[in-house]
């Protein structure tokens, strides 16, 4: 193994203990809010467990009888409660205090949880800023010359709503309609400015992945990238390559670009019999300078004047269209680091539920979703792709979420413990120990098997259209 590959295993490894401290973190955080609750209050507690499965460290207080224990699986935790599933009378079991205890309690986990995402966010905002859209390369239209971004623009907010994540501009943009004129607060190269951007065309998403029409709309531009050749392949172009010109000029900066695949097919159409044509591609993990030269190819009479038929011609069989856009760091000083901490906080919990819903409506469909696995993973590739800087983001991120999703009415969650709670009260007594009991433990169940599916379905999940490469 060479000194670099080895680097790369270790990068790799690091990056995946890194993402399993951040679950196991906020997992621990989240047990640890009921610990304190349940202190405050004087429940009863058996024991407080980091990790599951098998015990490898375990001590117990002969003050309070309470075990701390260390267990080998560091996905999960729990803090175990006196008479927390069963009728035991005691003064201090967890059943026998008064609901609204109890709901302080269930609630403590979710809070804290949503207190460390908030105070880990504003961290990463204040230390490195927040991470945004740059707009780097905004596609050139006459039409759209007096309404429309610059290059390098990054996205502060739109119509006077701030703009935390790239899925927030779709929500901004969502419903309006091509030359409607919104207002879009950028800054670039260090200035604030306020556009008036005249939309390219309508908005109309079927779901929160569905974001390609809200940045074609701000004019963001396009590139092409070729997902499969025709056997002929007259071009000689290899799956995976960007179109990035046409040949039609001897130097570079000066040929015709292409967007996409309209844009190549239109200027073959207006083409005459017989002229030739040489494009200016890129391979698929290529820098700048790796661009090169395609084959030429002579034109001749088309049959159907349709852009896949005129890209077969070329040898293209498919291809598909990539956003040009990039992330940059942008620093909001002290009080607007606070400021931007709690409204990213705000805004993921809005986007969760927004998720969610068009999950239990069939907008969106189970492979949007991720188990422990697909977290852990997704986690490792942000932490090598960012450092510490995406380390603190993906933590502030989780804390959020797990804060948002225990608080959910799903049965083995708290937010299903704090409904019975709720009903108890209402009631002045509980539903029977025994129901609730199989409710809870079925849930957890059928949660796992759940968790185990997305993290299945993630295998096949191939993504979709977003960011193309930021160096062209």
């Amino acid at each position: 193994m060479t000194l670099l590959a080895a680097s790369a295993v270790f990068k790799t490894i690091g990056s995946v203990l890194a993402a399993i401290l951040i679950l196991l973190f906020m997992i621990t955080v989240h047990e640890f809010g009921h610990y304190i609750a349940g202190k405050i209050f004087k429940f009863k507690i058996n024991e407080f467990a980091i990790g599951m499965g098998p015990k490898i460290f375990s001590r117990k207080s002969e003050k309070t009888g309470e075990v701390f224990s260390v267990r080998a699986l560091p996905l999960g935790g729990f803090c175990a409660f006196e008479g927390e599933d069963d009728d035991i009378k005691s003064e201090d079991s967890f059943n026998a205090k008064a609901p609204y205890k109890r709901i302080i309690v269930l609630m403590a986990g979710a809070t804290v949880n949503f207190i460390c995402g908030v105070l880990i966010l504003m961290l990463s905002v204040g230390v490195y800023g927040q991470i945004m859209v740059n707009c780097y390369d905004v596609r050139p239209d006459a039409v759209y010359q007096e309404y429309s971004l610059q290059n390098d623009d990054v996205i502060l907010k739109i119509d006077g709503k701030n703009v935390y994540m790239a899925s927030d501009i779709l929500t901004r943009l969502n419903g309006k309609h091509e030359g409607d004129i919104v207002k879009v607060t950028v800054k670039n190269n260090g200035q604030k400015a306020v556009r008036e951007v005249k939309l390219r065309n309508s908005v109309d998403a079927k779901n929160l992945t569905d974001s390609y029409a809200a940045f074609t709309a701000l004019g963001v531009a396009t590139i092409e990238k070729v997902t499969a050749v025709t056997d002929e392949n007259p071009l000689k172009i290899t799956a995976g390559d960007y179109i990035l010109r046409i040949a039609d000029s001897e130097v570079y900066d000066e040929c015709t670009r292409v967007f996409g695949k309209t844009d190549l097919a239109g200027y073959v159409r207006e083409m005459k019999d017989g002229e030739s044509l040489r494009l200016w591609l890129l391979p698929e993990n290529g820098t700048a300078d790796e661009k090169y030269l395609s084959e030429p190819i002579v034109k001749y009479a088309l049959d159907s004047s349709d852009d896949d038929t005129v890209m077969k011609m070329l040898g293209i069989k498919e291809s598909d269209s990539y956003l040009k856009y990039r992330s940059e760091n942008v620093k909001f000083g002290f009080f607007g680091s606070i400021g931007r901490g709690i409204g990213y906080s705000f805004s993921i919990s809005g986007t969760i539920f927004r998720t969610l819903g068009e999950l239990l409506t069939g907008k969106l469909g189970l492979s949007a979703m991720g188990g422990p696995i697909t977290t852990i993973t997704a986690t490792t590739t942000v932490i090598k792709t960012g450092g510490f800087h995406y380390f603190l983001e993906i933590a502030g991120f989780i804390g959020v979420n797990l804060a948002v999703f225990n608080l959910l009415p799903i049965p083995a969650l708290d937010g299903s413990r704090i409904v019975f709670c709720i009903i108890e009260w209402i009631r002045k007594k509980p539903l029977n120990r025994k129901v609730e009991a199989v409710i809870h433990g079925v849930g957890l169940i059928l949660l796992l098997g759940f968790c185990v599916l997305v993290d299945i379905l993630q295998l096949f999940d191939h993504g979709g259209k977003d960011h193309g490469p930021g160096y062209l």
